[in-house]
């Protein structure tokens, strides 16, 4: 985790470079008020990650002693202070990733989690940054064999630091294609593309997260061979941070609440994202389960929506963007320091600093929505930045 925060101004030297390059070049790789949101939710799943990675590596932990595989390790010379042991894990946790990410996509309770990360019609730097804050929930998971099979928690965090660091540079338009020996073996930004489009060609595929070697093994390849369309297959048109993290999430329960096959709605939550019960289905599609052929009935459909424009919403003037900035930096800055020392404080004011963190980007999904509820939203909001800095900075 403390890795992740150390290179995070690595991330935005890169981001500054990008669009830099993007406006020398001219071209529309960024989008302001997208990217704040992108960025916003980047924030929001650091805040969740502290208690999230908490519960993860107490578990992790757990596992690793009940495991016999430590001294099997060392058996095969992949101590901790074997070269191997840093290889070995680093292909094997990549190879977890694939899974974790493959079914994050066919399975919608898990999709609920990752969508979030897809639900940009942009494709940049800032992309990279969209996260759930319930992410390390699902994916983590996939990892607790690792512990079974005698990996020490403090391997695992390093190395999974190191996979999610390689995955920030692949979320780039600047970049077309790299040498053959490269993309036959790594992730690239062209397969990546292909991963965040909405082209029914395109969806479903290139899931890896270093090595593109697991596509190809498992038939979920596809080469760029047109530019993609990014986004959803319904695209979510919204700035607002929190709904970009519970849309899916409220479809699911709302399902599960009006049909009147309860258990197709509880079923539809471990199903493909497509799939609804019955009553509340498209009639074309009551009854289909396999993706493909979910795919077949409505490629015609999405092949249209590929040519809709991308959702530019303008908040306001430069001026009220400024204001926008100053939204996000303040709560920004606020999280990055109380991160840092969350260990000194008690459960209790952990949950409500978080709280009033979460607060923090609820008004400003509101302020990107155009929508200035001063009575309700704004200015507790200022007065809960007011007693932050007032407990932070106290004597």
């Amino acid at each position: 985790m403390r890795l992740i925060e150390s290179i995070v101004p690595f991330y935005f030297l890169l981001m500054i470079i990008e669009i830099v390059y993007t406006r020398i070049k001219k071209k529309e790789f960024y989008f302001f008020e997208d990217s704040l949101t992108d960025l916003s939710l980047g924030v929001l799943s650091r805040i969740f990650d502290g208690l999230v990675l908490l519960g993860l590596v107490f578990v992790y932990d757990k596992l690793y002693h009940l495991s016999f595989g430590v001294e099997t390790l060392s058996k095969f010379y992949l101590a901790p202070s074997s070269f191997l042991h840093w290889l070995v894990l680093f292909v094997l946790l990549d190879f977890l990733f694939y899974l974790a990410h493959r079914y994050s996509h066919e399975i919608k309770i898990l999709w609920a989690s990752h969508v979030v990360h897809h639900s940009s019609e942009e494709f940049n730097l800032s992309v990279a940054l969209r996260q759930s804050f319930i992410r390390n929930i699902g994916i983590g998971m996939f990892y607790l064999p690792l512990a079974l099979l005698g990996f020490p928690v403090e391997s695992y965090l390093i190395i999974d630091a190191l996979n999610r660091t390689y995955q920030f540079w692949v979320h780039t338009r600047a970049i077309h294609k790299l040498p053959n020996w490269f993309e036959s073996i790594f992730v690239t930004p062209s397969h990546h593309r292909v991963h965040h489009a909405m082209n029914p060609e395109y969806i479903d595929k290139n899931y890896g997260g270093v090595f593109i070697i697991w596509d190809k093994i498992f038939g979920t390849y596809c080469e760029e061979t047109f530019e993609p369309r990014y986004g959803l297959t319904t695209q979510l048109h919204s700035y607002d941070p929190i709904n970009a993290n519970v849309h899916v999430l409220k479809d699911l329960f709302s399902d599960l609440i009006h049909t009147k096959n309860k258990w197709q709605g509880i079923v539809s939550f471990f199903s493909y994202p497509s799939v609804r019960p019955d009553d509340l289905q498209a009639v074309m599609d009551r009854g289909v389960r396999d993706p493909k052929l979910w795919l077949s009935h409505h490629y015609l459909e999405l092949k249209n929506k590929v040519h809709n424009p991308v959702y530019h919403k303008p908040s306001g003037t430069i001026l009220y963007r400024g204001f926008l900035l100053i939204q996000f930096v303040f709560p920004t800055t606020l999280t990055l320091y109380f991160l840092k020392r969350m260990h000194l404080y008690s459960l209790l004011e952990v949950s409500s600093v978080f709280v009033l963190l979460v607060f923090s980007f609820y008004s400003l999904g509101k302020l990107l929505e155009g929508k200035k509820e001063w009575l309700s939203v704004e200015i507790p909001k200022y007065f809960s930045w007011l007693f932050l800095l007032l407990y932070f900075f106290k004597s």
